[in-house]
């Protein structure tokens, strides 16, 4: 990501209140240029997803601003702005109904695509999330693995060549050898296309290895935004040193075992 790259999105005091005095996010402020990919991390319960979907207005922000390239999106009307943002989900949400390329062509199908450009677009990222068009074209989501219809997840949300991705646990369900070859599949792509992205995780290796900032969240709260190297060597508050645990702990236990080997 170059230092010039443009700005894609600006959250200032994201706060959003539930009744009864439940604050899911307090305060939260982020952004997020071109070719960035920001991890948001923390337990459940933590403000990461609320945070996520108040980005394309799955949830209404109490108060706040949300600026996605320049524009305050509750100036936008919620459905127009879905269509120009992609979303990924824990575990695929593709509609069983629709072949894979009835799914990936949804979002353009609702912008007026014509139908040259929308089956050109479907195999140009059929072949992008490496999947044989002549293959995959026509398939259902119950006749492919649980990595392929991810990709397929993927591509969807790609369609309509979206600034902006953001990912829900996009990964989680995933078996480790299929979620690792995924996620450096994810991380060309948004090298090579250069939209911003925006992922959730409760796994902080995963942000710790993918992402270019990672914003850690408790109760609400950010806690701390920094690289991997600022939160590893320079942890602001016990909460990140414990979240960052597990990883080192998992790292020298492989570490013991190849010596041993």
């Amino acid at each position: 990501m170059s230092e010039t790259s443009p700005l894609v999105l600006q959250i200032e005091g994201l706060t959003k209140r539930y009744p009864g005095g439940v604050i899911a996010a307090d305060a939260v402020n982020l952004s997020v240029s071109a070719g960035e990919l920001v991890a948001i991390v923390g337990e459940s319960g933590s403000g990461k997803t609320t945070t996520l979907k108040a980005i394309n207005r799955l949830i209404d922000p109490s108060d706040g601003i949300v600026r996605f390239q320049g524009r305050d999106v509750m100036a936008l009307q919620a459905h127009d702005l879905r269509r120009e943002i992609g979303w990924v989900m824990q575990g695929d949400g593709l509609f069983p109904h629709l072949s894979a390329a009835q799914n990936i062509a949804i979002t353009p199908r609702l912008l007026g695509w014509d139908a040259t450009r929308i089956a050109s677009r479907v195999d140009e990222l059929l072949t992008l999330v490496r999947l044989d068009p002549a293959d995959f074209r026509d398939r259902l989501p119950h006749q492919m693995s649980g990595g392929q219809r991810q990709r397929i997840a993927i591509a969807r949300a790609l369609a309509a060549e979206p600034p902006l991705m953001l990912l829900d646990e996009a990964f989680s369900a995933l078996d480790p050898v299929t979620r690792a070859g995924l996620q450096e599949d994810f991380i060309a792509l948004q090298k090579d296309l250069n939209f911003a992205a925006v992922m959730v995780t409760h796994d902080m290796a995963e942000a710790l290895l993918l992402a270019d900032r990672i914003l850690v969240m408790k109760d609400g709260k950010v806690l701390q935004t920094g690289t991997a190297s600022d939160l590893v060597n320079r942890p602001a508050e016990p909460y990140v040193t414990e979240l960052l645990a597990a990883p080192a702990k998992q790292a020298k236990a492989v570490a013991a075992l190849e010596a041993g080997a």
